[in-house]
């Protein structure tokens, strides 16, 4: 990921001209992309190399950085249980870093919590700072239509189109029951086709081809004996 330091400083100062009220955004996401040429690269890419709309991605999500405090949100010691169904884990076997989410244990009671510690994870994923991309691991095993929550995977799948600038290298949906091909439609209508080529249904037999079996929790059938318990 690189990008030439002449485009990256058109698409700084188109967004310096967007963001003519400073107090809509963090102080130090400001200072961060008038350095930061990995960051603008993101955008950019995220944009499909389109420099204006690529400027424009940067002031919403600023502007959206600060209306939802994302800076100020801390989950590092003691979040409630139920959130941890959401975690890092290994890496895949291209050495990117893996969020795995157990829907099975989502509690709708507290989705806004949710939504929350999911922001707060994708602010501190390892690597942030060097603009690190993700694969997730969506894991439906004994996942049905009573377990799933809509909702919730709207807003997983709005963060990761429109709130992060391509953070997601790819989704993988792991042994997903027929039942839920009617939700997975609704959702998949909020996904750009570039977006869409990134999401890749697998079964128990084909996560190998993208994650090293000694790094497969065991949610998804691998000898990690990691697992998350309610």
């Amino acid at each position: 990921m690189s990008i030439d330091k002449g485009v990256a400083d058109e698409i700084r100062n188109m967004f310096l001209a967007l963001a003519t009220d400073t107090t809509k955004y963090y102080e130090a996401d400001i200072e961060r992309i008038k350095t930061d040429d990995k960051l603008v690269a993101r955008f950019l890419t995220h944009q499909r190399d389109d420099k204006d709309e690529a400027a424009k991605m940067i002031e919403s999500v600023f502007a959206w950085r600060k209306l939802n405090s994302i800076r100020d949100l801390d989950y590092s010691k003691d979040p409630d249980k139920a959130l941890t169904s959401m975690y890092y884990r290994g890496k895949d076997i291209d050495g990117t870093d893996i969020m795995w989410v157990e829907p099975k244990y989502f509690d709708k009671s507290k989705r806004a919590e949710f939504e929350k510690y999911l922001m707060w994870l994708v602010e501190n994923r390892p690597g942030e700072s060097e603009c690190s991309q993700i694969t997730i691991v969506l894991a439906l095993t004994d996942v049905g239509l009573t377990e799933a929550d809509v909702e919730f995977m709207k807003y997983f799948i709005n963060i990761f189109m429109h709130y992060s600038a391509d953070v997601m290298k790819k989704m993988l949906v792991h042994n997903m029951h027929w039942l839920l091909n009617g939700i997975w439609k609704i959702v998949s209508m909020m996904l750009s086709e570039g977006a869409k080529k990134r999401v890749i249904f697998i079964s128990k037999k084909e996560i190998n081809q993208h994650i090293p079996e000694e790094n497969v929790v065991a949610c998804c059938g691998g000898p990690d004996p990691h697992r998350y318990t309610a």
